[in-house]
């Protein structure tokens, strides 16, 4: 059928993706682009000389002129400087995987180790909230026990350290890896809960510190489960939106609790609902996600009031942004559709343009 073979033939322009492109074909855009590199350092250096040639003579025109190329010579570097990172992350990555499915016993073996991986993380996030959650071990089954999470915590972190230590080993340069897979260290490693904090002792005053420890760890598994959907949709923008997210609610949280939480708690006065961090923390997460209308808490200072309008106007970004990010991920095929289309239409009318131009000459 006429339909099948255009889906053939559609299928071919797959070879131009990035990843579908044979590792020398990258190799050798990646020395193009360092010779483009090369001849925009030329061109500078020329313009350069050029300029100051032309400001010893008195030439006032040379600034503005002089400007605009630079600014063009910079877009143009950092395009180049981006499209050179993207090529050689996708050659890098292609290489770990490569050698990572050929110690492992084959493509099969890769998917499902990664699979494993991907399954073990929404193990330990499970077990992470339930143990934030759920009461004393005398309310608990027996082994959904603190310490029973502990160890099967530890041992899930045995299989994540076993993957980023292979990742490792296989990649050639190690720095990329320690650069885009330093949160697969982090979450490699256990963190005792508050039934192992007995252990240490006197060392147990320290169980806040565990506890941000662990909340931290969350968040990193939660970023590294995030990772696994990156090759599936583009989600950048929305890491970067949870990420500042985030930091602004725990910075909030810090500030009016240092501003009136403790204040107000040394006194014995009002202001209750943000007694403690965690209070605070939820008083933050509020204020960032809903804008301000959470209504839990008032600040009394002008300081904290202040706080309070910044994170409002923060979250309403942050918000704004993250939901459209994910709206244009369900809305892409329509865009693409969209462009087909108007792309369909400039075509026409150049169409209808020439006929025009044709009927005006024919005499």
């Amino acid at each position: 059928m006429p339909v099948d073979a255009l889906r053939r033939t559609l299928k071919k322009f797959d070879e131009f993706k990035l990843e579908n492109l044979p590792v020398e074909k990258c190799r050798e855009l990646i020395a193009d682009i360092d010779q483009k590199f090369d001849a925009l350092q030329a061109e500078a250096d020329e313009l350069y000389a050029s300029a100051k040639t032309r400001l010893d003579d008195n030439d006032v025109a040379v600034i503005g002129s002089v400007r605009h190329k630079v600014t063009r010579i910079s877009d143009e570097m950092d395009s180049l400087k981006q499209t050179r990172k993207k090529i050689s992350d996708s050659v890098e990555k292609r290489t770990i995987r490569q050698r990572m499915a050929e110690r492992l016993g084959g493509p099969r073996a890769l998917v499902v180790f990664e699979s494993t991986i991907i399954g073990l993380i929404i193990l330990v996030l499970a077990l992470l909230i339930y143990d934030f959650e759920a009461g004393p071990d005398e309310t608990r089954p027996a082994w959904l026990h603190s310490n029973n999470i502990f160890w099967i915590d530890f041992v899930c972190c045995l299989f994540f350290m076993s993957e980023f230590l292979l990742r490792l080993s296989c990649a050639e340069n190690k720095r990329f890896v320690w650069r885009h897979h330093w949160i697969d260290f982090v979450t490699s490693i256990p963190v005792p809960g508050q039934a192992q904090l007995a252990r240490f002792g006197r060392a147990g005053r320290l169980v806040r510190l565990f506890r941000l420890l662990r909340f931290a760890r969350f968040f990193f598994l939660l970023w590294r489960g995030l990772d696994a959907f990156q090759d599936v949709m583009d989600i950048r923008l929305m890491k970067k939106t949870i990420k500042y997210a985030v930091i602004i609610t725990l910075l909030g949280a810090f500030l009016i609790y240092q501003l009136e939480g403790a204040i107000h708690s040394a006194s014995g006065t009002s202001a209750e609902e943000i007694g403690s961090f965690p209070l605070a923390l939820w008083w933050s997460f509020t204020t960032v996600a809903t804008g301000g209308f959470g209504d839990i808490y008032n600040p009394d200072s002008t300081y904290g009031q202040l706080l309070t309008g910044f994170l409002v106007i923060t979250g309403m970004v942050l918000i704004g942004v993250f939901t459209a990010t994910l709206t244009s991920i369900f809305v892409g095929e329509q865009a693409e559709e969209m462009e087909r289309l108007s792309e369909e239409l400039g075509e026409r009318v150049d169409e209808m343009s020439k006929k025009l131009d044709r009927i005006g000459n024919d005499p």
